[in-house]
């Protein structure tokens, strides 16, 4: 067998850093794992009763002439929530008689929260009756200068605490329940999607975008508990660069419907638009962008709740009252385009009714504590009794990878919801290309009480074996690596290590089988770890079954970089090859080349098939479930590491998932391959090189 191997480029490390809201850099938070309810505790219900009855149609009658200011962190033609309470004033204002009645002032793009302290400030020196600052940010700052200004008005929100605790007389606040118009989007999202993939570009994982997110996700589910609903924080309120950036990756990864929070969403709507993808909003109307891609917004009406502000000011309630936009009360709307399936908007406004009756609590289901359907569990498996566990995972790419990150963060997730959130905790960072970064990350993990800290990534081993020592009771793994510490005197490192020679000589059988060409090509990373094991064997499977296939391999030298992916793809299929094979988070940009020519691929890690139906037959999946189960009950028995894993097919550590538009005699060598492996009867003998 004639074999090649190209070495393309050298790995490229890069490191995102996002900016905080405030005007500083920060360190970035660990990020709660997805799933139709959010991995902690949901957003609770107002710690003080919020009023929900007041109607969103603004009752201006009896309102005098009011001066009214507002800080905004954004612009008043954002799209979104700066814009939404913008526009709510400016029509009170005309409803009242124009700018005679009513005085608006506002100060935008306010991120730098002393800033905005200053104009708030300014606002209340000027005699303003209600000034508003429109973001959680500024709520500190607020409530050390209200007191300086007892007869001013001020409001603040997404919040329910209005000082009363500190002694607060003037301060409103509100908030949008936006899980509940969230939970219809994402019935709707679930009832629309074909691919059974949708992607929700998050700003920061908190206030209305962490309870619009948490809602779209759990309706989602509520309305196909199959679903995928892939879930990214680009850590900024307004970086349409980055969220342009999230929106390419979940449509990467085969989302077919998007939605998202904040300013930001400019950015991920262009990306819609261009690709064709449906786009669903929320805080204000955002079809002007793209009236044929935008198909749902809940929309936030502050009217009434301003309004209400203004009247009780002027009869002296200054404030002491937090208020709810709700779809019972019609501060929030939601709004569907004409045109779309009958059936998936009979659905949303369904759940719609049941939300506003009562019939149907979205916090609940949110807390799995509602009628939400169990998600189908992935393949057979038996469940041990566990305690309550808290794991920790740092990644080097997305959760979206379709890759190796991708698939342990699934794994971790099917566990949580066979268990339950009370049982399993699961938190992440991502995109830990810097190793020095990923050591912090690691010990704030420690240092948070983690039972689980996962490294990874062979790259981090060095790190993890610096840290484990200072933490003796907490379990770390790394991988993929076959060494726990023992020469180093560590006892709590497990070392895992997918032998994927056992699934790349199966795939290798497979593609000697497809091809016609009698040229295979494979786009590698970096030889090393699994990936190395992964080209070892498949070469193997396709030398044994057919030695006078000529096999191409070639490595790009980088993990994640998929336009070096795609050219290694498109010189392979230049020189003849008919079948392709790969792996890492690179293979999105090589099996898009090979969707394009029409080549056949075989995948392995995690299912990448929703990228391409028609073009990824075959993939060998990671199923870290065993492994992950393994850890934890050896760390509840006090065990807390020393041991090496390995994930193979006799273990169910690797799944073979053949497509069934495969030809029903290379599926039938390929089981027989697997079998003898299991049974040893087959020894998988790599080429030397």
């Amino acid at each position: 067998m004639q074999k090649r191997y190209w070495i393309m480029a050298l790995l490229l490390v890069f490191a995102l850093a996002l900016a905080a809201c405030g005007g500083g850099a920060a360190e970035p938070e660990p990020t709660k794992a997805p799933v139709a309810e959010p991995t902690e505790e949901p957003a609770t219900e107002p710690t003080q009763e919020a009023v929900e009855d007041v109607a969103a149609e603004a009752d201006v009658s009896g309102i005098e002439k009011v001066r009214v200011a507002i800080v905004l962190p954004s612009t008043i033609t954002d799209l979104a929530w700066s814009q939404a309470l913008y526009d709510a004033l400016v029509r009170i204002q005309t409803k009242m008689g124009g700018e005679e009645m009513m005085e608006i002032a506002y100060t935008e793009n306010m991120w730098n929260v002393t800033d905005a302290a200053s104009a708030i400030r300014d606002y209340a020196d000027s005699d303003y009756d209600l000034v508003i600052a429109h973001g959680t940010q500024y709520g500190t700052s607020l409530f050390e200068m209200a007191p300086d200004f007892p007869d001013t008005s001020f409001a603040w929100g997404t919040a329910v605490d209005t000082g009363k605790e500190a002694g607060l007389e003037n301060v409103f606040a509100y908030e949008a329940r936006a899980e509940q118009g969230g939970f219809v989007n994402g019935v709707l999202a679930a009832k629309l999607s074909k691919s059974g993939v949708v992607g929700v570009v998050g700003p920061v994982e908190a206030g209305d975008a962490k309870l619009y997110i948490d809602g779209f996700a759990a309706g989602a589910k509520y309305a196909n508990p199959d679903i995928k609903v892939n879930i990214s924080y680009t850590g900024s309120f307004g970086d349409t660069a980055l969220a342009a950036e999230a929106a390419n990756t979940h449509i990467s990864a085969g989302a077919d419907v998007l939605t998202g929070s904040a300013q930001q969403v400019v950015g991920a709507i262009g990306v819609a638009k261009e690709k064709g993808v449906l786009w669903m909003g929320t805080q204000s109307d955002q079809s002007s962008l793209a009236p044929d891609i935008v198909v749902a917004s809940q929309l936030y009406d502050w009217e009434g709740v301003l309004a209400d502000m203004l009247k009780k000011h002027q009869a002296g309630e200054n404030g002491g009252t937090a208020y709810a936009l709700t779809l019972k009360n019609k501060g929030l709307v939601m709004d569907f385009a004409d045109g779309l399936d009958a059936d998936a908007v009979a659905a949303a406004k369904d759940v719609e009714e049941k939300i506003i009756s009562g019939d149907l609590d979205v916090m609940a289901v949110m807390a799995g504590e509602g009628e939400m359907a169990e998600p189908a569990e992935a393949g057979e498996f038996e469940y041990p009794e566990i305690e309550p566990v808290r794991i920790a995972i740092v990644l080097p790419s997305t959760i979206t990878d379709l890759s190796w990150s991708q698939s342990i963060y699934d794994a971790a997730i099917d566990l949580q919801n066979h268990y339950g959130e009370d049982v399993i905790e699961v938190v992440y960072t991502e995109n830990m290309w810097n190793v020095t970064d990923a050591a912090s990350a690691i010990r704030d993990y420690a240092d948070s009480g983690y039972d689980l800290v996962i490294a990874h990534g062979a790259q981090y081993g060095t790190s993890l074996f610096e840290i484990a020592p200072d933490y003796p009771e907490t379990s770390f793994s790394w991988g993929t690596a076959t060494n726990w510490g023992e020469e180093e005197g560590v006892t709590n490192v497990f070392a895992y290590e997918p032998r994927a020679e056992e699934g790349g000589y199966i795939l290798g059988v497979l593609a000697a089988h497809l091809t016609k060409s009698n040229v295979v090509g494979l786009v590698g990373p970096v030889d090393a770890g699994d990936a190395k094991l992964h080209v070892d064997g498949f070469v193997a499977g396709v030398r044994d079954t057919n030695p006078d296939i000529q096999m191409n391999v070639s490595f790009t030298g980088s993990f994640g970089d998929t336009a070096l992916a795609a050219e290694a793809a498109n010189t392979h299929i230049s020189a003849g090859a008919d079948v392709l094979a790969g792996s890492s988070q690179q293979v999105v940009g090589a099996i898009g080349v090979a969707k394009e020519k029409g080549v056949p691929w075989l995948g392995i890690h995690a299912d990448q098939s929703v990228i391409a139906p028609d073009i990824v037959l075959a993939t060998d999946l990671y199923d870290w479930r065993p492994t992950l189960l393994t850890m934890i009950t050896k760390n509840q028995a006090g065990e807390y590491g020393g041991e090496v894993l390995q994930l193979t097919l006799a273990n169910g550590g690797q799944r073979m998932i053949y497509s069934d538009k495969l030809p029903e005699d290379a599926v039938a060598a390929a089981k027989a391959a697997e079998a003898g492996i299991i049974d040893g009867s087959i020894e998988i003998v790599p080429e030397p090189r």
